[in-house]
């Protein structure tokens, strides 16, 4: 009876795919802002590298799908009166083939977020929770959600909540995490981009051998389509070279993420009309 008792409490919990689905329903976007200056910094004439680089060079593959959470679910976290307990975090990044979770290394992970800039801790828990606040993801400054912003601190590129749904996020090693997010960020506004293995240290603070294994494993997996381009090099022995570009496929091609993007504004529109004409309809108290 009491094996029975404990197999149904079992059978009741949320699975981590449920956990997952429900961060996600509750952001109510359908993606994830992250802004570009995660993957490149925008003063051209000092160093590009920024966090992605960084991240990558110190193998932080944890911290920085926690991080990537962490921004998913800052739409409703922000507003929620309690901290999320650290079992909701493991089960959310719990999937096969992702890296292994425990309270200790979330909670290492945590500590070495707010190392590097990524995260402001309080000093003071609450109760046995720990409320990590995001900052920007360059850690230069506090976070604020990008909104309509523009400018180079602020432009962002969206990263579709199939990311969770779907465990791409478990299907992914750090280089080809980082390379998704590289191309992610540069097909914001376009359908593909122009990359070299060489480039991507130049521009990005990446390794050209991690940039090339990160961008096979994305071709292998059908995340990623690479088209060949032979183009005239009057100064090359065969006078000719060849370019690669890169663009992603299905929900996180360009033209899936820019429509994700158009619904969710088009939804807000809706939802500050409602409020305005909630707000217009209600009686003001007799003063």
């Amino acid at each position: 009876m009491w094996f029975d008792q404990v197999m149904d409490l079992e059978s009741t919990a949320a699975s981590p795919a449920e956990t997952r689905a429900e961060l996600t329903r509750l952001s109510a976007r359908g993606y994830t802002q992250l802004r570009h200056v995660l993957v490149q910094l925008p003063d051209r004439d000092g160093p590009r590298a920024s966090t992605l680089a960084r991240l990558l060079h110190e193998r932080k593959h944890r911290p920085l799908l926690l991080y990537i959470l962490l921004l998913t679910c800052w739409p409703w976290l922000s507003d929620r009166r309690d901290p999320l307990e650290g079992a909701v975090w493991i089960r959310a990044l719990t999937a096969k083939g992702a890296p292994t979770w425990s309270p200790s290394t979330l909670s290492r992970s945590w500590a070495e977020l707010a190392e590097l800039g990524l995260i402001s801790k309080p000093e003071k828990r609450e109760g046995r929770l720990m409320r990590p606040t995001p900052r920007r993801e360059d850690a230069g400054a506090d976070y604020e959600v990008p909104g309509g912003r523009r400018d180079r601190w602020n432009a962002y590129f969206a990263l579709p909540d199939e990311f969770w749904t779907d465990e791409l996020f478990a299907k992914l090693s750090l280089p080809a995490l980082v390379m998704l997010l590289l191309v992610a960020k540069e097909t914001n506004g376009k359908d593909e981009v122009w990359l070299t293995y060489e480039n991507a240290e130049e521009w990005y603070g990446i390794k050209p051998k991690s940039a090339q294994n990160g961008l096979t494993e994305l071709q292998k997996l059908g995340i990623l389509h690479r088209r060949t381009q032979v183009v005239k090099a009057p100064l090359s022995g065969h006078g000719q070279t060849v370019r690669m570009w890169y663009s992603l496929t299905g929900p996180y091609g360009h033209q899936s993420r820019a429509a994700l993007q158009q619904r969710a504004a088009k939804e807000r529109r809706k939802r500050l009309r409602r409020e305005a004409r909630a707000e217009v309809s209600t009686p003001k108290e007799l003063e």
